[in-house]
């Protein structure tokens, strides 16, 4: 009999499994973010994070916002709807406001294939046949991160890699979950497989719990296997604003909300007070947000 994995709150998850300094890798390109575990790290006032994310989005903004973040590895990161920049980001990194996190900005080719190096256990992936050797991305802000080797075939040109990535702990959003962890995920998955296969530690945030039948009808959907899944937390709409395939759409109007508040600092501090602090939980920020307002996001009447 398979075992029936754990089932925690996201207030759980954070006191018990994301401490102060914890490096972690949330999963989410900019759609499928569990916003829900961002909300709750404010909460609780965590600082000095190590946090790996490709697609930062509103949720690294608000993070790195909150003051919670020392070290960030991501792609990009930005309100993409608009678009206009993450204003709590630019802040820290340019003003040192709250503080300025160290930062590495990685190519999403370059971060995906650290992440495949990392899922396969091999010490780096190529990423490209053009050496990016005598780069300054390479020499000054990437040593550490990429490199090139010569190619075993051919005329021995020069290949550039990335360095294996290996996150401690990794959580990840999913659609649906079994009672034994396996996790479920539908529309565009981008780099999540590879997260998953690279993290030591797997923990998935679902939006509901279905049967094992359920699951067995569409096993191409399953992201990752139950024996591999040490807690899940069930929480419905824990990516919004972001968007949940098959779910729920992205919310527009929250997203330009978040934007224009968080233009100032007081705006921002405003939108914790009212959003997080003030919402004591997600079902809090649910109510927040109203019945009506989850109605038109919603894609069906219910799930499965």
């Amino acid at each position: 009999m398979p075992r029936r994995v754990p089932r925690m709150s996201m207030r759980e998850l954070v006191a018990d499994l994301v401490p102060d300094g914890q490096q972690l890798l949330i999963g989410g390109f900019a759609f499928g973010d569990p916003m829900a575990l961002a909300h709750e790290i404010v909460r609780q006032r965590r600082t000095g994070l190590d946090v790996l994310k490709t697609s930062g989005g509103v949720l690294v903004d608000l993070l790195v916002g909150a003051g919670c973040v020392a070290e960030l590895a991501f792609c990009h990161v930005w309100n993409s709807v608009g678009p206009e920049p993450a204003h709590a980001f630019r802040r820290a990194v340019e003003g040192g406001h709250p503080n300025r996190p160290a930062i590495e900005e990685l190519s999403f080719g370059a971060m995906t294939m650290g992440l495949a190096a990392g899922a396969l256990g091999l010490p780096f992936m190529p990423t490209t046949p053009v050496t990016l050797s005598g780069h300054d991305l390479v020499r000054r802000r990437w040593p550490d991160k990429l490199g090139t080797v010569t190619s075993p075939f051919g005329d021995g040109e020069l290949v550039s890699v990335a360095r294996a990535i290996t996150p401690r702990i990794g959580i990840f959003h999913v659609q649906r979950v079994d009672e034994f962890g396996n996790g479920q995920v539908f529309g565009p998955t981008a780099e999540l497989r590879y997260a998953i296969g690279a993290c030591e530690r797997i923990v998935l945030v679902a939006e509901e719990v279905v049967a094992t039948e359920v699951v067995r009808e569409r096993p191409e959907l399953t992201v990752v296997p139950g024996f591999a899944v040490e807690a899940v937390v069930v929480e419905p709409w824990a990516a919004h604003p972001t968007d949940s395939s098959g779910y729920y759409r992205r919310d527009l109007d929250h997203h330009i909300d978040y934007g224009a508040a968080t233009a100032t600092v007081e705006g921002f501090e405003d939108y914790v007070r009212d959003w997080i602090d003030g919402t004591d939980d997600h079902p809090g920020f649910l109510a927040r947000l109203g019945g009506d307002r989850l109605a038109a996001l919603a894609l069906r009447d219910r799930w499965w």
